[in-house]
């Protein structure tokens, strides 16, 4: 049994999405002031490197990212790895054994941007709208990819997250999928349960059995 850790580390030096909060990390007592204990400062987005999206991101009134459910966030999960093109289309995913109520995370290009530099890469893979239809057709539980949006960069409408929000497809982005090859896994990503919050920091495994 291999465990992979596909969270992205939180520093003050990664890569965050434009607009959000910078991530901050500074120490407030410190064990080589004279402090009894090291304790540190923590300013973040909600969306900070790995992490879920709830709902109620985009959804007035939808479900926070405490209530989604557990049994969505383990299980089995399907890797596809999509390196031809710069979109994940409809098309691509007609080609691939999608089963009903399938959990999917897609690795791309996108993994190596995230390795490789601090700032944010605008061009990265996204899902297109007649993509995310296919997999709320497909009753799909989970969805991650390995950057900080699911959606095309500068999106207008933003239909992409509110199709599949709004159907309950829960959206897990910023993954490290560097080390993974396609195939088949068990997962667990359990973001932090903030109360009322529309997303969470995760830390996310897959599991090689």
């Amino acid at each position: 049994m291999r465990i992979i850790d596909v969270s992205i580390p939180i520093s003050n030096n990664m890569v965050y999405f434009p607009g959000d909060p910078k991530p901050q990390i500074s120490r407030v007592y410190s064990i080589e002031s004279g402090d009894v204990a090291n304790v540190s400062k923590l300013i973040l987005s909600s969306h900070t490197g790995t992490h879920i999206d709830a709902p109620s991101h985009f959804i007035k009134d939808g479900k926070t990212v405490d209530q989604i459910p557990l049994e969505y966030l383990i299980g089995e999960v399907k890797v596809f790895e999509v390196y031809e093109d710069n979109k994940i289309t409809r098309e691509f995913l007609e080609s691939k054994n999608i089963e009903y109520g399938d959990r999917i995370f897609f690795k791309t290009k996108n993994s190596q941007y995230l390795k490789r530099s601090s700032e944010f890469y605008e061009k990265y893979v996204y899902l297109t709208l007649e993509a995310a239809e296919f997999l709320i057709e497909r009753e799909v539980k989970v969805v991650g990819i390995d950057y900080l949006s699911i959606e095309e960069f500068a999106s207008n409408d933003f239909a992409v997250h509110k199709s599949l929000l709004s159907n309950g497809v829960v959206v897990i982005e910023g993954l490290d999928l560097s080390q993974v090859c396609e195939g088949k896994y068990r997962y667990a990503a359990l973001p932090l349960k903030l109360k009322d919050c529309d997303g969470a920091p995760a830390r996310v495994i897959l599991i090689d059995f």
